[in-house]
């Protein structure tokens, strides 16, 4: 792998991203859109990660290189069911929240102390559909890139396997753009631990499946309001 192709996706996807982010910081600028911030804004995210696989595809075939060569080893038909159960599971616990929320009630000292601590949480329900399809789509996105393209395309380049996983941790933490500033320690600890299992297993998808636990369970936090 061209060595200017590793450093333009791990450079470029985090400063791409980065910027993005920094719609926090006046969200009022995509009231144009008619949704709520959060909801315009996670769709903008998803239409990101989704443009990031398809630039990804397009360096590695224009190298020569396969999804198998980074670890993907799944065809169409195996990829339709691995979403489809991400998409099952996801609705189901979608589905357990909702009930809990419609059946218990919410404490609005608790919903006001949660958008405060963690304004990344979905708070209604078309937030949390959004959410759950942009959870799909980071997934994928992230472990594709910062993993398996990250490490393989380093190792092609004669780096040990093990400092590649180092280096492709810090573009992943910046890969989540402001939330980066003070969840360093956070993402960077996950960016090693998705490093060894991907090392060590040699399969992208167990990592996916991990990372996309991780994202849902963004989704359970809004039940610490319940009364």
């Amino acid at each position: 792998m061209p060595a200017s192709k590793i450093v333009a996706i791990l450079l470029g996807f985090p400063i791409v991203s980065t910027l993005i982010s920094l719609l926090l910081l006046d969200r009022g600028i995509l009231s144009w859109t008619g949704l709520d911030f959060f909801t315009a804004f996670w769709l903008l995210i998803t239409f990101w990660y989704v443009a990031q696989i398809a630039i990804l595809a397009k360096v590695l075939k224009s190298s020569g290189w396969s999804w198998s060569d980074i670890g993907y080893s799944f065809n169409r038909k195996k990829t339709a069911y691995f979403v489809a159960g991400y998409l099952c599971l996801a609705f189901a616990l979608l589905g357990f929240v909702q009930y809990a929320l419609a059946n218990v009630g919410t404490d609005p000292n608790k919903v006001k102390a949660l958008s405060d601590l963690a304004n990344l949480t979905p708070k209604n329900l078309p937030q949390r559909i959004v959410f759950v399809f942009m959870g799909l789509a980071a997934g994928l996105c992230e472990e594709l890139v910062y993993r398996g393209f990250a490490i393989r395309s380093m190792k092609s380049r004669g780096i040990n396997h093990w400092i590649a996983a180092f280096i492709a941790a810090f573009p992943f933490v910046f890969q989540h753009g402001l939330k980066s500033l003070d969840q360093f320690s956070w993402f960077f600890i996950w960016a090693m631990v998705f490093g060894a299992i991907f090392i060590i297993f040699k399969r992208i998808y167990i990592n996916i499946f991990i990372h996309w636990l991780v994202i849902l369970s963004a989704v359970l936090a809004i039940l610490q309001t319940l009364k």
